[in-house]
């Protein structure tokens, strides 16, 4: 059993009952988004992701426990892609929401896909083993590639290339962002950037 032979999972089987799960990478994007928001408490999290991921979902009649439980579920079956071992305190090099126009163009320059086209579409493991794919050539590696850069000692003769290296860490800067917490649920969103860049 593995990535291409397993069959993309969209069926989660949960206290008796099968929920049909829309994890296209768009809706698990915007989940991110939206576990960012620190306006938004935690049950109101959990039931937002539940009717984002559940196709055609009816009124749930759970404790916020068993929807808690339903979410992480969810997660471990149709969005979780396998850890593997990188390096601790491993820099950010991308975020998918600031960086959105490079992976658009990136996927078209790559693959020919039009991500936009492909909203509701693409599973979300599909979309990240295609990031991981992307090519050097592609402008998303050129920006990660840069932010990654180390800035060399001065040796007294490298002074303009310090000065550009500069220059474009500067210009390719990811903002600086809040967050809306690592505890409980927070915690599955946020790994989601931190484990397309341990797996690429």
């Amino acid at each position: 059993m593995g990535f291409l032979t397993d069959p993309p999972a969209t069926h989660v089987w949960h206290e008796n009952r099968y929920y049909t799960v829309n994890p296209s990478y768009d809706i698990v994007l915007d989940l991110q988004k939206m576990y960012g928001d620190s306006r938004l408490n935690d049950v109101d999290k959990i039931n937002t992701a539940l009717r984002m991921l559940i196709v055609r979902p009816k009124r749930i009649h759970m404790s916020t426990n068993q929807k808690m439980n339903l979410l992480q579920a969810i997660y471990d079956q149709c969005i979780q892609i396998p850890e593997r071992h990188s390096p601790k305190n491993q820099q950010k090099v991308f975020d998918f929401e600031f960086d959105g126009e490079y992976i658009y163009s990136s996927f078209l320059l790559d693959y020919g896909i039009d991500l936009i086209d492909m909203r509701g579409i693409l599973p979300w493991k599909k979309f990240i083993a295609l990031f991981q794919g992307l090519s050097e050539r592609t402008k998303i590696r050129e920006v990660m590639r840069i932010r990654g850069m180390e800035i060399p000692k001065y040796n007294g003769k490298n002074a303009k290339q310090i000065q550009e290296i500069q220059e474009l860490k500067s210009y390719y800067a990811l903002p600086v962002k809040g967050g809306g917490g690592q505890k409980g649920l927070d915690a599955l969103f946020f790994a989601l950037e931190s484990q397309a860049v341990k797996n690429g």
